[in-house]
């Protein structure tokens, strides 16, 4: 091949790999501005949003209504039933953790709680609030963030992954859920219903009761309405438990060890 052709190659290739380099580059720059240009958008919506003082004024009432039981007055989770199941209810004034979320995100766990989002102690909302008043509390939640420094526990996302992923904390979570209000956080039988039951309910967690514990035993006790009277524990519809079963007990053998 002549000395020519060998250069004209030579440059011919060298200019497709600045072409293709410069065609990267320029994609990403239109990437990043477009990242921008979407995160201010939504900044500039949220303030717009937040700045509604009539819906405001609406969220606080409802708030005050429907919220504030659990999540207290100022968001952070104190309210005299903040901590009854044993999972510490969301810090709503946490600027951090909340900047995290967008409205739509927030209102979805309003609207459907524990039935979309599996890792809260949180009832839906749906059946008794409208999307217009959700949203009303939502722009008086935003309202209570304050800054607390960096965020130390899990992100959103991440609660939701290891709640996915790790069988243990799905048994954490069902067992807090459907148990430690009569059998406590420990297993101890001194949850927060404890008191109002006719029996008091069994210490589950010690280690002689927990070794005993199998799948079939436990499915018999607690979805057979006939025994009712012998315990007067709560008989739960199979549907809704037998699939969590196996982690619940997983989770009980661990509580005393």
């Amino acid at each position: 091949m002549p000395l020519f052709s060998k250069c004209n190659l030579r440059f011919s290739s060298s200019l497709g790999t600045t072409e293709r380099l410069c065609e990267e580059l320029i994609m990403r720059s239109c990437s990043k501005v477009m990242m921008l240009i979407l995160g201010m958008s939504l900044l500039a919506a949220t303030a717009a949003y937040s700045k509604d003082q009539a819906l405001i004024e609406k969220g606080k009432g409802l708030y005050n209504s429907f919220c504030i039981y659990c999540h207290g007055n100022d968001g952070a989770g104190t309210g005299p039933a903040g901590d009854l199941s044993g999972v510490p209810t969301g810090d709503l004034s946490n600027k951090a953790y909340m900047s995290l979320l967008s409205d739509e995100e927030i209102i979805e766990r309003v609207a459907y709680g524990e039935e979309r989002f599996p890792y809260l102690q949180m009832p839906g909302w749906r059946s008794n609030l409208s999307e217009d008043k959700i949203k009303a509390i939502v722009a008086y939640v935003r309202t209570l963030a304050v800054d607390k420094g960096p965020l130390k526990g899990p992100t959103p996302q991440q609660r939701l992954e290891r709640f996915k992923n790790d069988p243990r904390e799905r048994g954490r979570i069902y067992y807090l859920r459907y148990c430690s209000g009569c059998h406590g956080k420990t297993g101890n039988g001194d949850g927060w219903m404890a008191s109002k039951a006719l029996n008091k309910p069994v210490a589950i967690g010690s280690p002689e009761i927990a070794a005993t514990l199998t799948y079939e035993k436990v499915k018999k006790y607690i979805t057979n309405i006939d025994r009712w009277n012998e315990s007067y524990m709560p008989v739960f519809p199979a549907e809704e438990i037998l699939d969590k079963l196996e982690e619940i007990i997983a989770h009980i053998k661990t509580l005393q060890k």
